[in-house]
């Protein structure tokens, strides 16, 4: 089973609309699940950004952040990046 995640809206005729293609076989079966969001909300087309956990602002102030970081020297070697997590 695979997940995929698309931005919708719901027209007048009570009609669900994806904002974007799926690309998937003709003739797929598909589970639908529908969370409303706030009506303040504006889905951001053509991008993967989630109005509901994701703030492009601190986002891009995280990425300068690391960036400055590595450009810094601060970074980690890549085989002490797991220690201490149990998977």
């Amino acid at each position: 089973m695979q997940e995929i995640e698309v931005m919708g809206s719901i027209d007048d005729r009570g009609q669900l609309l994806l904002l974007q293609p799926l690309n998937l076989g003709q003739h797929a079966k598909v589970r639908v699940r529908i969370t409303l969001l706030d009506e303040d909300i504006e889905p951001d087309v053509g991008s993967t950004f989630d109005p509901e956990t994701d703030d492009k602002a601190k986002i891009l102030a995280d990425l300068k952040e690391s960036l400055r970081q590595a450009e810094a020297g601060q970074t980690y070697p890549l085989s002490e990046l797991w220690n201490g997590i149990d998977v």
